[in-house]
């Protein structure tokens, strides 16, 4: 009976991910970056821009550098595959979610031999706020994410296993996770020195491994960047424009310090309520397990260089998350149940809400596929300007404060915003504007739409 009802939480964990996922699915609007990234990705699928020097729009970002470019070049496979459809730019991160937890749940294995009780980690991590917006607003956490992950796994493999070819694969992945958002997916390269200092007994072979794989990271890196001169061109101009600069603190700031710290301490409440109440609830002790001390040691490692930084965001802790919920699942796992509890009355109770999470995901998918989830009447008026006017390009005053209006038009519509001079006109104040005529306020939105005018003379 505890396989059985295991057995049903871990269709459980997957049904409160489609419950939490599915219903945006088919719907527009996400979060400005997130339609950014989108945008570069179809982009690179149509022909505008490469792989080595994507583009955003013909004003901003014409040659973008702001992030390496290899997240974008797989959703752009996407768009190869399914075609330029909203629903690409969910399907892509919803893949990277999946990904995440195939890794999670190897990762458990070699740590907890109970695989059965799998679900614990993935049922945390995918309730951890940060995890599911990430993950619904195509942000390059969740691709970062996934890659991290299966660095660390593939570095386990090969130490516990001794066998070095997983080494091998965790240098290449290592290097594909360097190309989606830079020097924040180092922190991986911590795995095995924790462990060798955790684990004396496998110290040799984490030696061995961690030397394999830096070995083979700086070849391929190396390789690419004496004698690939577009990867070259691409990562000098990176570094330049965009890596300097922020780490030196001369770009925005945003956030602070004991904000993060605050929000980080928002996305770990659910794993500390419930490590409370089971040690309440629970007659036996519960110890601080040696796999738990390691996860949250790595976790750290990913989650205090952020605390140095200028711009601190709550999703860019979002990779460490997956190894703090991995401690706290293996703290809460070294018992079999907080208390007693009637199986086979919660095997159905289990079982029904399993079938009752997928048909409202499934329902909630289609009742939302017809309106957009988020700007939903900016979106309708974007796309409204675009079907009756069809212009190529609108003028702005200042678009860097239009960067979630750009960000819409860019993704949904076949025009772009400019500072110069163009047939239409937007304001987001009414008035008269010289040489335009206003045409229409959009409905419950602060679009004010003006055409050149006629007769400039008259």
């Amino acid at each position: 009976m505890s396989h059985i009802i295991n057995y049903r939480l871990n269709q459980f964990s997957w049904a409160i991910a489609a419950l939490l996922l599915l219903p945006l699915l088919f719907t527009k609007g996400m979060f400005f970056d997130g339609l950014t990234y989108a945008s570069i990705a179809r982009n690179i699928n149509d022909g505008v821009g490469t792989l080595w020097v994507p583009s955003y729009t013909p004003t901003i970002h014409p040659e973008f550098y702001e992030h390496p470019p290899f997240s974008f070049g797989l959703h752009s496979v996407f768009y190869r595959l399914f075609g330029d459809q909203p629903w690409v730019d969910r399907i892509y991160p919803y893949t990277m979610y999946g990904l995440s937890v195939l890794m999670l749940r190897r990762i458990w294995v070699l740590f907890v031999p109970a695989g059965h009780r799998a679900w614990i980690p993935q049922l945390l991590w995918t309730l951890t706020p940060t995890v599911i917006w990430v993950h619904q607003n195509n942000m390059l956490e969740a691709p970062l994410s996934s890659a991290v992950l299966c660095v660390v796994w593939l570095l386990f493999e090969g130490t516990m296993k001794k066998n070095y070819f997983w080494s091998v694969l965790a240098g290449i992945v290592f290097f594909f996770s360097l190309g989606i958002k830079g020097p924040v997916s180092l922190f991986p390269l911590m795995t095995l020195p924790i462990m060798a200092t955790l684990y004396a007994e496998r110290r040799k072979a984490a030696l061995v491994s961690m030397s394999v794989m830096i070995i083979v990271f700086s070849t391929l890196f190396s390789y690419f960047y004496l004698y690939q001169p577009a990867f070259e061109s691409f990562f000098s101009t990176y570094l330049d424009r965009q890596l300097v600069p922020t780490l030196s603190g001369n770009r925005e700031k945003v956030g602070g310090a004991l904000e993060s710290i605050l929000e980080i301490f928002k996305q770990l409440i659910l794993p500390i309520l419930v490590t409370i109440l089971f040690r309440w609830r629970k007659k036996e002790a519960y110890t601080l397990q040696r796999g738990s001390v390691f996860f949250f040691l790595l976790a750290l490692c990913g989650t205090l260089p952020f605390l140095l930084m200028d711009r601190q965001h709550h999703y860019y802790f979002m990779p460490s998350m997956a190894f703090w919920m991995m401690g706290f699942a293996i703290h809460l796992a070294q018992h079999e149940y907080p208390w007693s509890i009637q199986r086979k009355k919660w095997v159905k109770v289990i079982s029904l809400l399993n079938l009752c999470s997928w048909v409202v995901a499934i329902g909630l998918s289609i009742y939302f596929s017809k309106s957009p989830s988020r700007d939903k009447h900016v979106i309708n008026a974007l796309e409204a300007i675009d079907e009756l006017y069809n212009p190529s390009a609108i003028k702005v005053d200042a678009l860097s404060e239009n960067w979630r209006m750009e960000a819409i038009a860019e993704r949904y519509t076949d025009y772009h915003f400019t500072e110069n001079d163009a047939a239409y006109y937007i304001s987001n104040m009414p008035g008269e504007v010289a040489g335009f005529e206003f045409v229409e306020q959009f409905a419950r939105t602060e679009i004010y739409f003006y055409k050149k005018a006629a007769n400039l003379n008259g």
